[in-house]
């Protein structure tokens, strides 16, 4: 099981290995944290997707990703396809580590869909919204890009998932367990995708969006990131990074500062208790780690 460490207030027990969890990724810098990240991972992928980006954040926000069944030291165990079950249990998860700081929520593909549900279960439990909801190379629900490309992923194979999703593990290609736990992950977040209602229920969001992707997308066009902004109060101007749909990995540093700048501006206002004279993340601001 994962406990949550001292840096992050009383130490608790959570979930065990099947069921959906947030891993703390931040090393204990002795920093006191100023905001949580809570990052939700592309299909398929498990929380140390997100380690390539913490030498570019701030030391004061503290990373939480998501570990969800089926894959890490959890494959084999069932995976989830339900979105609105997973986006309660992530919800709880959220409200359970409120220690009063800000927090934000940053999803990648499938991963944003999931974000969304969580920010929108926290907002029906009558929580306060995270600071900024950040999300990257997906459509809205209500766009139709997603369900258009779906069909050849789902029917094309190993072909139309690394189309997607990038090059499967070497070894998946010579054992068909290895193949088999590596795409069922995969196909069950893209089946959790295809069953979010196609359309907002409820009012607007009414957090700070930020919305991210790749140029050369072949399946997220700007038009259908764009789309967020139908279902929020706060709209925002896609930024765009070179790359495929899975540009994050090549694109660590120029979207760990992007995302860095993104929370310091939806933190305008608020009164850091660290040092009020400070900049909101502490100092400094846009520097990675040493």
């Amino acid at each position: 099981m994962n406990t949550h460490g001292a840096a992050d207030g009383p130490a608790r027990l959570t979930t065990a290995i099947d069921q959906p969890d947030f891993v703390a990724l931040s090393p204990a810098t002795g920093d006191a944290h100023v905001l949580r990240l809570y990052c939700m991972p592309p299909a398929g992928m498990s929380a140390p997707y997100f380690q390539a980006f913490l030498p570019y954040l701030p030391t004061t926000v503290r990373v939480h990703a998501l570990q969800l069944p089926g894959r890490g030291r959890a494959i084999g165990t069932p995976v989830h396809t339900d979105p609105h079950r997973l986006g309660q249990l992530l919800a709880e998860r959220i409200r359970q580590g409120d220690d009063g700081h800000p927090y934000a929520v940053f999803g990648h593909s499938v991963g944003s869909l999931i974000a969304y549900e969580t920010v929108t279960c926290l907002t029906r439990q009558g929580h306060r919204p995270p600071a900024l909801l950040a999300l990257s190379a997906m459509a809205a629900p209500h766009h139709p890009d997603f369900a258009a490309s779906a069909p050849d992923v789902l029917l094309g194979g190993r072909a139309g998932i690394e189309k997607l999703f990038g090059r499967l593990p070497d070894q998946a290609g010579r054992d068909p367990r290895a193949l088999i736990n590596a795409w069922v992950p995969m196909l069950a977040d893209l089946l959790l995708a295809l069953q979010f209602p196609p359309s907002h229920q409820g009012p607007p969001l009414d957090t700070q969006l930020a919305l991210y992707g790749g140029e050369d997308d072949p399946v997220i066009s700007p038009q259908a990131l764009a789309g967020w902004n139908d279902i929020s109060s706060q709209p925002a101007t896609p930024r765009l990074f070179p790359g495929n749909h899975t540009y994050p990995l090549d694109q660590v540093e120029a979207l760990g500062s992007r995302l860095t700048a993104d929370i310091g501006t939806s933190l305008r206002g608020w009164v850091c208790p660290v040092s009020p004279r400070e900049c909101p993340l502490g100092v400094p601001l846009h520097k990675a780690r040493s």
